[in-house]
């Protein structure tokens, strides 16, 4: 994962924790107030709730996904880099193994 892209996830990241904070509480007291005053009901409120909690969860789990996926290939390209890195140890080490065994 480039420079860019890890900081774009973890400017989303914060906007998720900040939205799991604030909304649920601001939806509390907005549906309270509104069903006190009488301009909807439990039941329209809990709907309007439902709905909410639905699309948020659709939207983090489609945002999860892409997330994860950033991740497998990072940590696939950083697989892929360490193999390079023992094969170039096992180079140098059979390089050095042959100068010693030349000087003896």
């Amino acid at each position: 994962m480039d420079d860019a892209t890890s900081a774009r996830i973890t400017k989303q990241v914060e906007r998720w924790d900040l939205y799991a904070r604030i909304v649920p509480t601001v939806f509390l007291i907005l549906s309270i107030f509104l069903i006190f005053t009488g301009i909807i009901d439990f039941a329209a409120a809990f709907y309007l709730g439902l709905g909410l909690f639905a699309l948020t969860a659709v939207s983090w789990w489609f945002w999860t996904i892409y997330t994860i996926r950033h991740l497998v290939n990072t940590l696939s390209d950083a697989s892929a880099g360490l193999q390079d890195v023992r094969e170039e140890f096992r180079h140098i080490n059979k390089d050095i193994r042959d100068i010693r065994n030349e000087r003896e």
